[in-house]
């Protein structure tokens, strides 16, 4: 018997004034399952996960579609119940942390008043769970780490500490917007081998967002190949690599040679597969 999805977006269209952003985008999220939403910049990738969490920002509007989580329609969803969703339901991982981060607080505070915000427990409660959280993300030095302000901590660090403030509510989804796209390869490595354990120990479903294939190679259970805003193909993994149906997908896959049956096959998007997409598609994206 299937499980029912934990996420269900229908007919997603996102605009900015005249633009559409995001057109007529449907996707599933199951409990457990590692879904990549993968395309070049501009794709609409980023803009459909901030829809996802109703944080487009103005002159942005979702113009149309649903979005249910967890069987509630995000749509329809009061303040109260967007606060409690944002966090508590579903975490989230930014592209650029410092960003994400107050720099004037320390990493310490940040996650106690994540903890309170949505728990009723003492600030003392809210500290131990917080040092707990900077060991399980394998920070050394906790402690030292909540005193810290953001911009102490390398690139690998911060990752880590968002990574801890986006799971210590223990979501059912987790949305990781290119999570590892500024780090070098071997941080990359490890952020992504504890991504894969954190899904497996708290068994939530994560949204993976990245213009990499290599990556999505490594962790993905299935893929959606957006560009220009739409979904061009939505397959398995496992069968997206070995029999690509839309020619942007077969393109992409071509740009680099195969160096494993899920090792990394993209790096750079050509002039050629620009081409392609935009001519449409000559078969049927599933």
């Amino acid at each position: 018997m299937e499980t029912a999805p934990l996420l269900s977006v229908s007919n997603l269209t996102t605009r900015f004034g005249d633009r559409v952003v995001v057109d007529d985008v449907s996707f599933e999220v199951r409990p457990g399952e590692i879904a990549s939403i993968v395309g070049e910049s501009g794709s609409g990738k980023s803009v459909t996960s901030l829809s996802i969490l109703r944080l487009v920002g103005e002159p942005g509007e979702i113009a149309s579609g649903t979005i249910v989580f967890d069987g509630a329609s995000v749509l329809d969803m009061k303040r109260t119940e967007l606060q409690r969703l944002r966090g508590a339901g579903i975490g989230t991982i930014f592209q650029e942390p410092a960003r994400s981060m107050n720099p004037v607080f320390t990493i310490g505070r940040q996650l106690i008043e994540t903890l309170r915000a949505h728990l009723s427990i003492s600030k003392r409660e809210a500290y131990d769970r917080a040092v707990s959280w900077l060991d399980r993300v394998r920070l050394p030095d906790p402690d030292r780490v909540m005193s810290s302000y953001p911009h102490e901590l390398s690139g690998g660090m911060m990752q880590r500490a968002m990574i801890a403030m986006a799971l210590c509510l223990e979501p059912k989804l987790l949305i990781a917007d290119e999570p590892t796209t500024a780090l070098d390869v071997t941080i990359q490595a490890q952020i992504l081998d504890l991504l894969l354990e954190l899904r497996d120990e708290l068994g939530m479903a994560i949204l993976f967002i990245t213009h990499d294939l290599g990556v999505v190679a490594q962790i993905a259970d299935s893929v959606i190949v957006m560009y220009g805003g739409r979904i061009l193909e939505r397959a398995d993994v496992f069968t997206l690599f070995d029999a690509p149906q839309h020619p942007y997908t077969d393109a992409l896959l071509r740009t680099k040679p195969v160096l494993g049956h899920r090792a990394h096959r993209l790096a750079t998007i050509s002039d050629e597969v620009r081409r392609v997409a935009l001519a449409g598609p000559t078969g049927a994206a599933s």
